[in-house]
């Protein structure tokens, strides 16, 4: 559609590029907030409400569909007022109008649909609708015409309606079993993955399959814990299908956000920031309890995708990459054996083309998804694509081992001096697939995303030992700090030098995570202070004292039909579970009542929401584990007289331990943070700083041991040896 010959919207004053591509619809778009409400309490009209994201495909087709067809247009136009609403700047209303359309509906998805009275209650939900009926889906148009006549007609039932739905959301929101986290619920949940196993494929269930990786990191807790070997396999089983599968991106990197088909192989090709960040968390945890190549390449390359494409030049990290180019869903991604054959030669492109599964008439709309579903030699070339995406300066590092793999397997000689031509393949397709459409990329920058993320980068600096991941970590960490507080509260987002929006649950949970994150890697005392700091404001503004659970939105923020409180794990962890988390590092770590007390309540509220679907709630579940299994509290108390290369490895290794040994907190006191940290956590005040050497603190649950200044002695006691590092 040519956009020139329109009128912008209201859209256009917002930063959002969801909201930004819609401001050339014919539709005359509001922004929420109050100016659309009170335009349709004045003209007596109801609201339209879409609710969408950037990257979605399905957005895009009732955009182009609809939102650009001038009929529709009009139809809305003159029946109701029209608001657009990007559900990653606005979780809190995404949240509240899913949950209608969940509860309405029996299920939710994106585009979101909403028609509302003035007041916001809602009468009617749905997600995506064709423009006109087809395939027994009724179309837009019909429905829209429909509902404003019953608005003229029938307006007090549309009313009635909507009261009905606002006073259900409202008793759901106050409702709310309490029970006593136990081991039979963590039990109970790892029986439902188990009973939806797929054991050919991995994951759970069948078509779709999203990766969801922190039900994978709770089955891998879980089997550590309790000695099962099932629950490790079952992780495994998925991670290495995934990689794999067309799921993830072997010429860029990074992974699509689920597959469409049982095998991993056709994926939705949109990227996003989240599902990458507990996806590296999840490979780094495979890779600490196996020692397994294979997972620390795919972390490396899920870094590598994210720092080339999704980080800003200031540090912080976007939302994601769209699935489509030129208008096409998966068209960036896909190649014909000809065109290999084109790009690397006849020989070479042949033999890629076995390697990746590309042939004639391909497995995606008549072209090729490259994938290692058939190739039992996927180990070995997970190597060789970890070296081409690190700098070319690195490339060599793989040396004559992964040369010798690659030419043994494949027969390919070696010519750049690196991992053979298969580096060099990896190469050359990456680099003219970069000469196609690029994909729209959604710059915004997220408080609470930028938080998993950081978390990824700071675990994977701590458990590969790369400093550079943890330089990562820390600069979006500086990021968010600089520009995304304003009168000590949390922001939203940030985007094109604007950052705004009243920070979420999520954003605090995430942001304090982060936090904790950073400081169990790098030991500096200011981490765990602002963590502290923010967790308590996090209570203040969202915890129920009474009930426990955290609200969606803060009590002095702006208030919607009705203050819900988070608590399914879905495509990412919820606020509440996360927030249980913060809270029991925060009380491990500090000793502090108000937070044990809090982490009480928190997990007696999560217990009890779990009830019948444990595994629902399993990045919750991590936190409960982490409270019935004792917990083990090290301090190493460090002189000043350990400086330069002997603390730096010293450090790393007690970051490596607290990444690695199940239940974990690590302490570091000096003279130069001990006062610091015994304000935060005063039970340090008992522990002396060495004159020489290190001297190393560790309790198990209620029993504490001897004093020692030998670490290895420590890694006896915690079942480690210094090979594990």
């Amino acid at each position: 559609m040519d956009n020139t010959k329109n009128i912008p919207n209201r859209l256009i004053h917002e930063k959002s590029p969801y909201l930004l591509q819609h401001a050339y619809n014919p539709v005359q778009w509001f922004p929420w907030g109050e100016e659309a409400f009170e335009k349709a309490r004045q003209e007596n009209k109801p609201v339209f409400l879409s609710i969408g994201y950037s990257t979605c495909h399905w957005c895009h087709v009732m955009e182009q569909e609809s939102f650009e067809n001038e009929e529709i247009a009009e139809l809305l136009n003159r029946e109701y007022i029209c608001v657009k609403v990007d559900r990653e700047e606005r979780p809190d209303v995404d949240a509240v109008y899913m949950s209608v359309c969940q509860a309405m509906n029996g299920q939710g998805g994106w585009p979101l649909t909403i028609l509302m009275a003035p007041d916001g209650k809602p009468f009617f939900s749905g997600t995506y609708f064709p423009p006109h009926a087809r395939y027994g889906s009724p179309g837009l148009e019909e429905l829209l015409t429909a509902a404003a006549g019953q608005w003229r007609t029938q307006k007090e039932r549309l009313l009635e309606s909507a009261e009905q739905i606002a006073a259900y959301l409202k008793e759901q929101a106050q409702t709310g079993n309490r029970a006593a986290p136990g081991m039979d619920t963590v039990q109970q949940a790892f029986r439902q993955f188990a009973d939806s196993f797929d054991p050919e494929n991995g994951g759970f269930g069948g078509a779709p399959k999203f990766p969801t990786p922190h039900n994978l990191i709770f089955l891998m807790e879980y089997g550590k814990r309790t000695e099962n070997r099932e629950a490790l396999a079952m992780a495994e089983t998925t991670l290495v299908q995934m990689y794999r599968g067309g799921i993830f991106d072997h010429i860029g990197g990074g992974f699509s956000r689920y597959s469409t088909d049982e095998r991993w192989l056709v994926p939705h090709f949109e990227k996003m920031l989240y599902d990458n960040a507990l996806l590296a968390m999840a490979y780094l945890e495979a890779y600490g309890q196996t020692g397994r190549k294979l997972y620390e390449c795919v972390t490396r390359s899920i870094l590598q995708y994210v720092e080339r494409e999704l980080t800003d030049e200031n540090g912080g990290f976007f939302c994601g990459q769209d699935a489509d180019s030129d208008g096409v869903e998966g068209k960036y991604y896909v190649f014909t054996p000809e065109e290999i054959k084109a790009v690397l030669g006849d020989e070479v492109g042949e033999k890629f083309c076995a390697r990746y599964g590309i042939f004639p008439g391909g497995n995606f709309e008549g072209k090729s998804i490259p994938n290692l579903l058939e190739n039992e030699g996927f180990e070995e070339i997970c190597g060789v694509f970890d070296d081409v995406m690190h700098e070319k300066g690195r490339t060599e590092a793989c040396g004559k081992k992964c040369k010798n793999i690659h030419e043994e397997r494949w027969g390919i000689a070696n010519s750049d001096g690196g991992c053979g031509n298969g580096a060099q393949d990896l190469r050359t397709l990456y680099e003219y697939r970069l000469r196609r459409t690029r994909l729209h990329k959604d710059d915004k920058i997220l408080v609470s995303w930028n938080g998993f993320m950081i978390c990824a980068f700071a675990k994977a600096g701590a458990v590969l030992g790369e400093a550079r991941y943890v330089d990562m970590a820390v600069r979006a960490e500086a990021f968010l700090r600089e520009r995304l507080v304003k009168d000590g509260r949390l922001l939203v987002r940030y985007r094109d030098g604007d950052a705004a929006g009243e920070g979420k649950l999520e954003d605090y949970a995430c942001y304090s995570l982060a936090l904790l994150a950073l400081y169990r890697v790098t030991f500096q005392t200011d981490y765990l202070k602002r963590a502290a700091a923010w967790a308590e404001l996090m209570l203040e503004q969202f915890f129920d004292r009474e009930n426990g659970g955290c609200y969606l939105y803060a009590k002095d923020g702006e208030q919607l039909i009705v203050r819900t409180k988070e608590i399914y794990d879905g495509a990412m962890p919820s606020g509440n579970s996360v927030a249980a988390r913060v809270l029991q590092q925060l009380a491990q770590l500090t000793g502090d009542d108000e937070m044990q007390q809090a982490l009480e309540k928190q997990l007696y509220f999560l217990a009890g929401s779990m009830a019948g679907y444990p595994s629902g709630h399993s990045y919750a579940l991590l936190t409960i584990m982490d409270v019935l299994y004792p917990t083990k509290e090290l301090i190493c108390t460090l002189s000043s007289a350990v400086a330069g290369e002997e603390r730096r490895k010293l450090l790393a290794q007690l970051g490596y331990l607290e990444e690695t040994v199940p239940g974990l907190a690590v302490l570091v006191k000096t003279e130069e943070n001990g006062k610091e940290l015994c304000e935060l956590a005063p039970y340090t005040r008992d522990y002396p700083v060495p004159e020489t050497g290190a001297q190393f603190y560790l309790c198990v649950g209620s029993e504490c041991r001897q004093p020692t200044s030998e670490f290895g002695e420590v890694l006896r006691w915690l079942g480690k040896t210094a090979a594990d590092k």
